[in-house]
């Protein structure tokens, strides 16, 4: 609950390179999120792909010396998922 109400009151979201999950979940809002890059220990190819895909999303900016808005389409898997099922239980046959 204090969660959601965070998100509800923030202007950005400022989240740390290492929690795709939280990038994601942040991703719902519709608000900036800058992610605060750090140097990684290893190379990390499906890190380095979400980030891509994101930035290219207009979800994601690097943090840097300055915050700007912009507006994205919020994601919302669950409705595309449930609504992919459904369209496949529509055609299914049950007998």
């Amino acid at each position: 609950m204090l969660k959601l109400y965070i998100y509800q009151i923030s202007n950005y979201i400022v989240v740390t390179c290492d929690s795709t999950s939280m990038i994601s979940e942040s991703a719902m809002t519709g608000k900036p999120i800058y992610v605060a890059q750090m140097s990684p220990c290893k190379k990390n190819d499906r890190f380095i792909k979400f980030f891509e895909l994101f930035k290219s999303l207009n979800i994601i900016k690097d943090l840097e010396d300055s915050l700007e808005s912009w507006n994205y389409d919020k994601l919302n898997e669950t409705y595309k998922i449930s609504r992919y099922i459904k369209e496949q239980l529509k055609n299914y046959d049950f007998s």
